[in-house]
């Protein structure tokens, strides 16, 4: 894994000799800040993968900074160490996933080590799970031309297909951004965004081939989905969209508003259209990258004058 960035923000505890010292695997490179503003700063200006805080800072909380890093970017590890009460600070927190570490603890500093390794490495303090391979995916998706207008008519011919064949009553073709589930075509509905941390996709996409939820009320996970069940949504299956490079980068999905089983036959048909949605967003980077090539391509300037 390649040096980890941890931003650290106390006015009065300096933590870069603590973490150079124990966070030897992966390296760590540590920036320091004082305030709530200057950390913002840091945030706005390029990607930290682990934030340790304490809560209370000259110029607002620790907490207020994690809301902020939530926002831009949600899958960041955050580590709150400090002499404040765990309780209260566990009740302003709302759904903010945390690690909490006292700081007059005798072992603060190995602790904090410990989950600041843990937590950049795995960045797993979302909502939801995240590929292995998340930042590599999200910079792989930015390769493909969504938009163009050649691209979605053939993807709602597809969405529609899919549809007709498997007899349900929705289906869509999907991308997954870092924070959202954008709906690229839809058959049944017209839904155009739904925050990730709501989508059956987010889970497809950590693994390859098809994800079958027969019965979504059955399911430990989504029972109590109240998504689901505004949108009359029982059954699930979606096939992962990878590129060539072995991303996942979305979906193409059916869904019904009664329980019912799915075939291997039924599998791979699916499978088959993600592939062919995939083929066609290949063959659109490739024209794109052709036509940015023949754009930067220095213009003939030899003098034809003695023909």
């Amino acid at each position: 894994m390649s040096q980890l960035t941890i931003l650290c923000v106390d006015p009065k505890t300096n933590w870069t000799a603590p973490l150079d010292g124990l966070v030897e695997e992966p390296a760590c490179q540590v920036l320091e800040r004082e305030t709530l503003a200057a950390a913002q700063e840091i945030v706005a200006d390029r990607d930290i993968d682990c934030l340790v805080t304490e809560y209370e800072l000259p110029d607002g909380t620790g907490l207020e900074l994690i809301s902020h890093v939530r926002e831009v970017a949600p899958d960041t590890g955050v580590i709150i160490c400090t002499d404040a009460d765990r309780e209260l600070i566990a009740a302003e927190a709302n759904d903010h996933v945390v690690e909490f570490v006292k700081k007059d603890s005798a072992q603060s500093e190995t602790r904090i080590a410990q989950l600041t390794r843990t937590t950049a490495a795995q960045r797993s303090q979302t909502a939801y799970p995240l590929p292995a391979t998340e930042r590599e995916r999200l910079t792989a998706l930015e390769a493909y031309n969504l938009n163009a207008q050649v691209f979605l008519p053939v993807i709602q011919r597809i969405t529609d297909l899919a549809a007709v064949h498997f007899d349900v009553t929705q289906s869509s073709v999907n991308i997954i951004t870092e924070q959202t589930q954008e709906f690229l075509a839809c058959h049944g509905e017209n839904w155009e965004t739904t925050p990730r941390e709501q989508s059956l996709c987010t889970y497809t996409i950590l693994s390859e081939g098809v994800t079958v939820i027969e019965d979504t009320r059955a399911d430990s996970h989504f029972g109590d989905s109240e998504l689901l069940q505004e949108f009359d949504i029982r059954f699930y299956a979606g096939a992962t969209l990878t590129t060539k490079e072995g991303y996942p980068i979305g979906t193409v999905c059916i869904y019904d508003d009664t329980p019912r089983e799915f075939t291997d036959e039924d599998e791979a048909y699916l499978e088959l259209l993600a592939a062919e949605v995939m083929d066609w967003l290949t063959v659109l980077r490739q024209r794109q990258n052709g036509a940015e090539m023949q754009a930067t391509r220095p213009a003939d300037t030899s003098d034809d004058g003695g023909r």
